[in-house]
């Protein structure tokens, strides 16, 4: 038993929210992360954030069975120029006040870097960069036990969060109720670690499992030494035992199929449930 979702900008020729209820439903899965920036870029403005637009687009979800599962609002929160970013998280903690309207628990970002641009630094695996990352999460979460929401985030090897280990660091000095974590076993792996994919999963969820609040489903190829997502189904990752590890520990989970597409979804779904019986 899990909670299937996708990603929104995995559904293609979107235009409107009504596209996105009818090609999910399609598909057979009932549950959206919704990155309004990728999918509505019209609409994503921290001033254009209000009740009536959340429960629009609730609404027209509903109408073929779908709910936004994660709001997303991917942020660079360490960024180097202050004014910059307080400017992006003064636009997740508006997300923070407005999920409950899209129905969302939850908002989620991965946290950035402290260069510019998000990208491999070893600049983000200083303590320094450490205790800004933190300190910002805090910020955040306190926003969300203001207004009962979740603050999903997410490690990833282009950021000063980039590891279980780092996780579990976080956790220690986050220490809430609406503090959860995304993860994605895909985010931290390399082509020199990616066969221990399993014992990375079952190590975090027996860590620290009562904190992950979704699953990104990912799977990979490493091409010319890199990661690089495919379909599930197509890859590399041992995603029968991932996913009966999440099962054990968290049946129910959120499970995003990140960077299955389309077509690609619904067999997803069947190699999913395969992987239950």
């Amino acid at each position: 038993m899990l909670n299937i979702t996708v990603r929104g900008h995995d559904l293609s020729g979107v235009k409107i929210i009504q596209d996105m209820a009818e090609k999910a439903d399609a598909q057979g899965v009932y549950g959206i992360q919704l990155a309004m920036n990728m999918t509505f870029p019209q609409w994503q403005k921290k001033s254009q954030m209000n009740p009536g637009l959340g429960k629009y687009i609730q609404n027209a979800l509903a109408r073929k069975h779908v709910d936004v599962n994660i709001l997303s609002c991917y942020i660079n929160m360490c960024h180097p120029d202050l004014k910059i970013r307080e400017d992006v998280l003064t636009k997740f903690e508006t997300y923070i006040k407005h999920a409950k309207y899209f129905g969302a628990t939850m908002v989620a970002s991965e946290t950035g870097a402290v260069t510019p641009e998000i990208a491999y630094t070893e600049e983000n695996f200083t303590d320094e960069a450490f205790d800004l990352m933190a300190s910002v999460v805090e910020r955040l979460v306190k926003v969300g036990e203001e207004h009962k929401t979740i603050v999903g985030i997410e490690a990833g090897l282009n950021h000063p969060l980039y590891s279980v280990e780092t996780l579990r660091k976080l956790l220690a000095r986050v220490n809430s109720d609406y503090l959860g974590i995304i993860f994605d076993a895909t985010n931290v792996i390399n082509a020199a670690t990616y066969e221990s994919q399993v014992e990375i999963v079952e190590e975090a969820f027996r860590d620290f499992g009562e904190k992950i609040v979704a699953f990104h489903l990912k799977d990979f190829n490493v091409i010319d030494g890199k990661v690089v997502p495919c379909n599930l189904g197509d890859g590399l990752m041992d995603y029968k035992k991932i996913i009966n590890i999440i099962v054990k520990y968290k049946p129910g989970c959120i499970v995003v199929l990140e960077e299955t597409k389309d077509d690609g979804i619904a067999r997803g779904i069947e190699l999913i449930n395969e992987s239950l019986k």
